[in-house]
This record gives structure tokens, C-alpha cells and sequence, in this order.
């Protein structure tokens, strides 16, 4: 029958899915970005160690390199600029410094990155300068010692003076985690979680990115995925579709490249799939090779599955290239083509007839996906079975129901003889049907 079938499917896919994601899952740090638009300040602040006084570059080198002061030159604020299509401006990011600290380099080992931050943020306001209210923090030190992120500050030593690690710890700095990729064979390092880093198509695997050398800042970034784009709130609503959300369960859709907003189409779609997590979801996106995503070695359809606020990119195998198809959990993803700024996707989900935890199909006959509970489903089941001992041999036919029962008419044509109880309970169902299906709104 359909409804068995495709029930032992789609329980075996998920097994299959949680098994294997199941060692990628642990440990990882849902991210905590919320949208960010309009000016978006930082403080950067340049301090030294008390032994060692030099100045590698002066401060008019991380005004260019970090904020508009070098619009145009491929510095991190031009980027900022791009990835949010202008919808975030570093203006008013201000530099101060060479700060110099009353501590060495040797005394920076033994203390945590927050601890390192800060102190320059005490030498600064010591020699005047206070960090204003709304402002980010960025502290770059003269010698290397360490760089990353810390509760929204960043930190950043020679070795990062680059446009591919400092955007990174900038995005960190607003917000975003890292990227994943499902093959739990990867690990960028002793430290990190299996597939952590694993997206080298996202600036958020940085630096295990496609990157490029930068005309005056080093090694490039490249483009966010989508879902980090629509997470900060830099992709337009109607730029993104979910399926399902309008009742269709097929369709074939033409994607914009992320990189060429210009290009009509959707430059992301959702696919939610989970009943119990309307947060468990597809993505597909289109990149091309092109801007900050030059570096990338083709344009491609990415696929990415996002839990715990987290995007995985869904890799053929342990250290193979790209999905460009899918099956899994009631979800068909099928590549069709490339064309320019365009690619063709076919999307087939389930989602449409998909109940949302708690409820299940009526399963009255083949056709009947009204979403009902447990309980009824039982009943629905042995009224089914004890049909024909309710009919009688009356004078409009073998479908008259005996005395004490009527017809179920649950859908057209439903004889089923049942208490004027149950007859109530599937109009009722019927009516609330189509709040109990997992079709989120677009």
C-alpha cells in the first residue's frame, strides 16, 4: 500500500541520516546571529607589547583594510558591503592606537583571549579613549600570539592581516558560527568537531576556503552561503522559497547565483522536512565563480541540510565533491543545469502531506492524508474492519447502515458505517486537517 511504503522509507532514510550525522551533531555551537542592517561600527583598536615596541603597519593601513576609509580596495568593509547587498555599512568604525600595553609577549601566553582583548581595551582607555556604546571591538597586536574571536570581540595578530581570516572573525563578531559539512571523516583540526570547517565554499570555513590573493590584503574571503545570508537578514524575503509553503509538492525552479543578485529567481530555497523541527530543513543555492567566490573551482548547485542552527554541506561521501542530488526524508533534489546566472532545480517533497508531530495519517483509504491523532487513526482502522457487519439488507441496498450507525463520509463517497460520533470526528478533522500539516509559512 502507498502509505505503508512510504512510511518504511522515509523511517529508513532517517535512520540512515541521524546515524551518520549523528557524530557531527555533538558538540556543536548553534549559532546565535540575528539580522544585522544599516551602520554597524567597530573600534579598532592597535596595541603593542611594553618589549616589543615595533609597528609592523601604521594605523591608515586598518583604516583601509577595515573599514570604508578603503572603499573600493577589497578590504573587509567592501565585503561586508557585497555580502549584505549594502545593507550593512562599517562607516563610523573608528582607529585608535599604537596603544602601548604594560604587559609583554611572554605574559600574553598564559591568559584567555577575552583576557587579551580587554586588556587592550584598558590600555586604551587609560591613554583617553573609550569604547562607545553600539560599537564592536577589533584589537590587533603587534607580535603573533593569537587571533579569534571572543563573546563578540575579535582579536587579530600579524599572521591575520588578511581579508579571508578577519571577515571571518568579524562574522563571528556579529554573530554567525562555523560551517559544516556532513563527512564526519574531516577534521581541520585536533580541536575541532568532525566536518567543522568543511565548507569551503562559505567564508565561515575560513581559512578552508576557495580562496583567492587579494590585490592589497593578502588572502581573500569568499561568499557566505545562503542560509548564513538569510540568518543575518541580507537576502530579501522574496528571494527566498520555501516548498511546500504554497501547497505545491513539485515544481521546477530557476535559481539566481547568490554572487549575481540581478539574475531574477529565488537565491535560496527551504525545504523543511522535520515534523518535530520546522528549524530542520534544505537548502539549495547557486554559485558562480565570480567576485568574492572567484577563487570557488566551478559554478555549482550547493545543497546544505541546517540543524541546531547550524548549515551542513551534503557531500557525495567522505572527501568527495558536492551533492547535486538528493533523496532523503520525503525530499527528492535533482540538478537539471547551469545556464549563466541561472540554474535549474527540481524540488519533489512530501511536506505537503507531512503531519506535524503528534498527529498521522487518517489513512481512511489510499488517498487520505487528513492529519488526525493516533487514536483516531486506531478507530478509523477498526471501523474500517467492522464495516460490513453494519450494513443492512434494507430496501436502499447493502449500503444502508444498520440502526445506531451512518455513513462516515469522511471524504466522497465514504459509506463506512460509524457512530454519529465518529461522523462528527472526521468533519471535525477534515476542518482542522490543513493547520496539522508541516507547511511553513514562505
Amino acid at each position: 500500500m502507498r502509505s505503508r511504503v512510504v512510511q518504511r522509507v522515509m523511517a529508513t532514510a532517517v535512520a540512515l541520516v541521524g546515524t551518520l550525522a549523528g557524530a557531527v551533531v555533538t558538540g556543536a555551537t548553534p549559532a546565535s546571529a540575528s539580522p544585522i542592517r544599516n551602520t554597524t561600527p567597530w573600534s579598532i583598536l592597535l596595541c603593542r607589547f611594553a618589549d616589543r615596541p615595533a609597528t609592523p603597519q601604521p594605523p591608515s593601513f586598518f583604516a583601509n583594510f577595515l573599514t570604508p576609509a578603503g572603499a573600493g580596495t577589497g578590504g573587509v568593509a567592501d565585503y561586508f558591503t557585497d555580502q549584505s547587498g549594502g545593507r550593512v555599512s562599517l562607516a563610523g568604525s573608528t582607529i585608535r592606537g599604537w596603544y602601548t600595553m604594560s604587559w609583554t609577549l611572554a605574559e600574553f601566553q598564559s591568559i584567555d583571549r577575552w583576557t587579551r582583548i580587554q586588556r587592550c581595551v584598558d590600555t586604551a582607555a587609560a591613554n583617553g579613549y573609550t569604547v562607545p556604546a553600539g560599537h564592536r571591538i577589533a584589537v590587533m597586536l603587534n607580535d603573533w600570539v593569537d587571533s579569534g574571536a571572543a563573546g563578540g570581540r575579535v582579536l587579530l595578530d600579524p599572521g591575520a592581516w588578511n581579508v579571508g581570516f578577519a571577515a571571518h572573525e568579524m562574522l563571528h563578531g556579529i554573530g554567525l558560527g562555523h560551517s559544516f559539512s556532513n563527512d564526519t571523516t574531516y577534521q581541520n583540526a585536533p580541536w575541532s568537531q568532525p566536518g567543522e570547517y568543511d565548507d569551503p565554499w562559505d567564508e565561515m570555513s575560513a581559512m578552508h576556503i576557495y580562496a583567492f590573493t587579494t590585490a592589497n590584503y593578502g588572502t581573500s574571503a569568499v561568499g557566505l552561503n545562503g542560509y548564513h545570508r538569510d540568518e543575518l537578514g541580507w537576502l530579501p524575503k522574496n528571494r527566498v522559497f520555501t516548498m511546500g509553503a504554497d501547497g505545491i509538492g513539485s515544481r521546477t525552479i530557476s535559481l539566481a547565483a547568490l554572487e549575481t543578485p540581478a539574475a531574477t529567481g529565488p537565491q535560496l530555497v527551504r525545504i523543511p522536512f522535520n515534523p518535530g523541527d520546522l528549524f530542520n530543513y534544505y537548502t539549495v543555492e547557486y554559485r558562480r565563480k565570480t567576485g568574492w567566490s572567484a577563487g570557488i573551482p566551478a559554478d555549482t548547485v550547493l545543497l546544505h541540510e541546517v540543524r541546531d542552527g547550524t548549515p551542513y554541506l551534503i557531500r557525495t561521501g567522505p572527501g568527495g565533491g558536492p551533492a547535486q542530488s538528493l533523496n532523503a526524508n520525503g525530499v527528492q533534489i535533482s540538478v537539471n543545469g547551469l545556464a549563466g546566472n541561472n540554474a535549474s532545480v527540481t524540488i519533489t517533497t512530501d511536506i505537503v502531506n507531512r503531519c506535524l508531530l503528534g498527529y498521522v495519517w487518517r489513512d481512511a483509504d489510499q488517498s487520505d492524508y487528513v492529519c488526525v491523532t493516533p487514536a483516531t487513526r486506531s478507530q478509523v482502522a477498526a471501523d474500517n474492519a467492522a464495516a460490513a457487519s453494519r450494513w443492512t439488507n434494507g430496501p436502499y441496498g447493502p449500503h444502508t447502515c444498520i440502526s445506531g450507525y451512518v455513513w462516515r463520509e469522511a471524504f466522497l463517497g465514504d459509506d463506512v458505517c460509524v457512530t454519529p460520533a465518529q461522523r462528527a470526528q472526521a468533519a471535525a478533522d477534515n476542518a482542522a486537517g490543513p493547520g496539522r500539516v508541516l507547511r511553513p509559512a514562505g
